[in-house]
């Protein structure tokens, strides 16, 4: 059964409703997460509830007491839709002018990445949409997600997986719907939050783990040359984990095959995810 969690309520998909005066109807106002949940239970879901409320109270949104119920909300929902490996997706509108905010929590099975997508690697095109990455919108998941919408349908028309979004200085942002990270001279770099990245929950647990493992890691500038001339790149993601890169705009990234050092690492990715 396709069910959802609407302001406090399980009810059928299709039965499920948002005013029409919602801000997040009419303007976009509102924020989302994605994560996925094993067997109901989250990885660093705590993170996840960190960057919503950041992102919420950069819109002026009060999020909803029911926030603290969420891990129990997730298991339930799991249940009601029989799913042991789920895709949530959480979206926390701004609500009617001088109402409530609405929380809306949908699930769906997590098979948005095949097993064998892992092992040919994922290919890219460099988006023609940029990041502003002086907005403070570029580091919150806002309901105002076309430039990424629009730059993923582009890849896909283009026979690609992902789009890579450069900022206004040119410099490597993002990609659509992952962080980016690449492996020059054998150490992982992924772009800077000030150049436009999306804190990722994943993002941050990789980077967490590559320097426990003794990875040398860092957060700093990346270039469109620095991503062509990348031994390995790789992409992540709260659902994906750690997807290799292996082509962008038809050229090879390396020899065009997933990299040891992104295998490695997602390895030390799925093993704290699932234990």
């Amino acid at each position: 059964m396709r069910c959802v969690y609407v302001n406090g309520e399980y009810v059928p998909a299709g039965e499920a409703t948002l005013p029409a005066l919602d801000a997040g109807v009419l303007f976009g106002r509102g924020v989302f997460e994605t994560f996925r949940a094993r067997q109901g239970s989250v990885y660093r879901l705590d993170e996840h509830l960190r960057r919503l409320r950041a992102g919420a109270e950069t819109l002026s949104i009060a999020p909803p007491a029911a926030l603290a119920e969420l891990p129990a909300i997730v298991r339930e929902l799991a249940r009601r839709c029989e799913l042991d490996d789920a895709r949530v997706r959480l979206t926390l509108t701004a609500g009617a002018e001088g109402g409530a905010p609405s929380l809306l929590i949908q699930a769906k099975p997590a098979t948005d990445y095949p097993p064998p997508m892992y092992e040919r690697g994922a290919s890219a095109v460099v988006a023609s949409v940029r990041r502003n990455e002086t907005s403070p919108l570029a580091r919150t998941k806002t309901l105002n997600f076309m430039d990424n919408v629009l730059a993923r349908e582009a890849a896909r028309s283009a026979g690609a997986d992902e789009a890579i979004l450069l900022n206004g200085r040119g410099l490597v942002a993002d990609g659509s719907a992952f962080n980016v990270f690449v492996v020059r001279d054998g150490h992982v770099r992924t772009p800077m939050v000030e150049d436009g990245a999306l804190p990722g929950v994943t993002r941050g647990a990789v980077l967490e783990l590559a320097s426990e493992a003794g990875i040398a890691v860092e957060e700093t500038t990346v270039t469109p040359s620095d991503l062509g001339g990348a031994e390995e790149a790789f992409l992540t993601n709260a659902i994906a984990g750690v997807m290799p890169l292996v082509s962008v705009d038809g050229a090879k990234l390396g020899d065009g095959r997933p990299g040891p050092l992104t295998r490695r690492l997602r390895e030390l990715y799925e093993r704290d995810a699932t234990d």
